[in-house]
């Protein structure tokens, strides 16, 4: 499974990939999958927060 391509698109369908595999006893695939999922996470976390720093920033600003 492409976990990076998934969890760019999907965290929810992720979530349930992994999900699935751990269903099928695929463990260490599971595993991959959660990786992928908690790096996205972040850069998605990161993402936000850089977000609100600028508008906050902008409204200080004006």
């Amino acid at each position: 499974m492409n976990w990076q391509d998934l969890s760019s698109t999907s965290h929810y369908k992720t979530a349930l990939s992994v999900k699935h595999e751990l269903d099928a006893g695929n463990l260490a695939e599971a595993s991959l999958g959660i990786d992928e999922l908690i790096q996205a996470l972040s850069r998605s976390e990161k993402r936000a927060l850089k977000s609100q720093l600028v508008r906050l920033m902008l409204h200080i600003i004006k």
